[in-house]
């Protein structure tokens, strides 16, 4: 009988390990481009229901020389402004800003003025003549560094009828308190009982106006009109977003020259007590053209 042959097993072939595969070399780095220096405008703009209701706080037209001045030395120092964050483009941004307040200044002053008429109208222009001297005069003969100055900031300029009622009282009572300051000028103990007096006819005529407001036709701020409304919101949004700029490059500029007291003064704020003549009188004056 024959003996089965035997098979031999082999044993299966252990496949040979996988070399470790080589890392591809990383490519170099590059460089994070350097960000672009950040311009004066702010990163994250107010809404504009921030601005709608708020009062400017200087005489618009002198904020509007301010800026154009403003501007000018702007473009004069625009390499040693670049170190402090103020690019070419703000300049440009300001004088947009600017000719924008410049058009809503207008149309409000257009659409109140129209609806200026009759005894209102007439017992409104020497209130308005005595409110304001009487504001210039405070300003000028009070001393600097007095309360009052706080008070006359708040009051600031006058946005209608309401307001030119409440800045009279606040200021003839100033003027009562101050009588000594005022001593000498032309705001004598008389000029004040006419303003007095001028405020009390407009408030008997503007009682009046209410009356006729009921019958529809209504001029006074009480009843403002949707068109007056939109007209002075708008001028109150021009005036702040330029405003807000404007505070942010005086301040940078300040910091770029805080070793040249001249030129730092180029970039002084607007104040509240500037007027158009003040504002022209401390501007920096344009190269000559060359040739």
């Amino acid at each position: 009988m024959a003996t089965p042959k035997k098979t031999s097993r082999t044993a299966p072939k252990k496949k040979a390990a996988a070399a470790p595969k080589k890392k591809a070399a990383a490519a170099p780095k590059k460089k994070a481009a350097a960000a672009p220096k950040k311009s004066a405008a702010p990163a994250v703009k107010p809404s504009r229901s921030h601005f709608e209701d708020k009062k400017p706080d200087a005489p618009v037209e002198a904020v509007i020389t301010h800026a154009r001045n403003l501007s000018q030395q702007m473009r004069i120092d625009a390499m040693e402004l670049a170190r402090a964050k103020v690019m070419p483009a703000d300049a440009v941004q300001i004088d947009f800003l600017r000719d924008a307040l410049d058009g809503a200044q207008r149309s409000w002053t257009t659409t109140r003025d129209a609806r200026a008429t009759g005894a209102l109208a007439a017992a409104r222009t020497p209130l308005r003549a005595g409110r304001d001297q009487l504001y210039q005069a405070l300003r000028t003969f009070v001393e600097e560094g007095h309360a009052t100055h706080k008070t006359l900031d708040d009051i600031g300029d006058v946005q209608g009828d309401d307001d030119l009622v409440e800045d009279t009282t606040r200021l003839l009572a100033l003027a009562k308190k101050h009588r000594r300051d005022l001593e000498g000028t032309d705001v004598t103990t008389a000029r004040v009982d006419e303003v007095r007096a001028a405020h009390d006819a407009f408030k008997a005529a503007r009682g009046g106006h209410r009356d006729d407001a009921e019958t529809g036709d209504a001029t006074s701020a009480q009843s403002e009109s949707e068109s007056l409304r939109k007209a002075r919101r708008a001028r109150n949004v021009a005036f702040w977003t330029l405003a807000t700029l404007v505070r942010t490059v005086c301040k940078r500029g300040q910091y770029a020259f805080r070793d040249d007291r001249e030129k730092r003064a180029m970039y002084t704020l607007y104040h509240a007590s500037a007027t158009p003549a003040d504002a022209g009188a401390a501007a920096p004056k344009p190269p000559a053209p060359q040739g």
